[in-house]
């Protein structure tokens, strides 16, 4: 009985929905605040949430996709290379060490007179310049890693001040061509006004023509800021590798 009647409230009208409520048991009602919470949870999950809810998450964003630049990829290839060579230099100490040796040719005969010694000799040469060249080897590459670290940190920095310096130069773009935009709508209400009154004989030629090249010069301010605002974007766009239309999409 109370399936009947929930799905009698769940096809009527919010209003008649409404007044039911007030009306039916608390069983009946606490039924349909179920479905309603089901349903609106169904519903929550088809919505792809978008990252950039708010401004600090949109700055987020753009730097992360900035980071990506080639050039920061470069830097760290450079402090790979880095550490390799520094490894290289931990071994270069064995492999400019040279051991050698020979063994007395009576001890290969052995022949019973083979009472010579010593019946085998074993050297090792090591260069007198070679801790010396190791320590400078080691000395470099650690510079060098220091190096390409700070150079991608110094990069990074970089991107991380254009990208934000940029993201408010487009905001305020973004915001004056609104302006603008009302701005236009205005002078084109007064023109066309203008336009009517001077039909009907309210005010003279003169001052349409007032109305009408005040509305042109409204027109020419906004085809410059459409200009500053695309300007904008395009350099935006240019720091992150990513059109800005993709970020805001659901």
């Amino acid at each position: 009985m109370n399936k009947v009647i929930l799905l009698i409230l769940l096809f009527s009208g919010n209003k008649i929905m409404a007044q039911s409520l007030t009306k039916i048991p608390d069983s009946v009602r606490k039924l349909v605040d179920e479905y309603n919470m089901v349903n609106t949870n169904k519903s929550n999950k088809n919505i792809i949430k978008t990252p950039l809810s708010n401004d600090e998450e949109i700055k987020e964003k753009l730097i992360s996709l900035a980071l990506n630049n080639p050039l920061i990829r470069v830097s760290i290839s450079n402090i790979n290379n880095a550490e390799t060579a520094r490894k290289k230099a931990n071994t270069s100490l064995l492999s400019s060490v040279n051991i050698g040796g020979n063994i007395n040719e009576f001890v290969i005969s052995n022949p019973q007179a083979a009472a010579f010694f010593p019946k085998y000799n074993l050297g090792v040469s090591i260069p007198l310049d070679l801790l010396i060249k190791n320590k400078a080897e080691k000395k470099t590459a650690d510079e060098m890693i220091l190096i390409a670290k700070a150079q991608k940190e110094q990069l990074e920095t970089n991107l991380k001040t254009k990208v934000l310096v940029q993201y408010e130069i487009y905001k305020e773009e973004k915001e004056l061509l609104q302006f603008k935009k009302i701005a236009l709508d205005g002078a084109n209400d007064n023109y066309e006004k203008a336009q009517k009154d001077f039909k009907d004989e309210v005010i003279l030629i003169d001052e349409l023509n007032k109305m009408y090249k005040l509305y042109i010069a409204e027109k020419a301010l906004l085809v410059s800021k459409e200009k500053d605002y695309n300007i904008a974007v395009i350099l935006l766009e240019e720091l992150i590798g990513l059109k800005l239309k993709t970020l805001f999409e659901n």
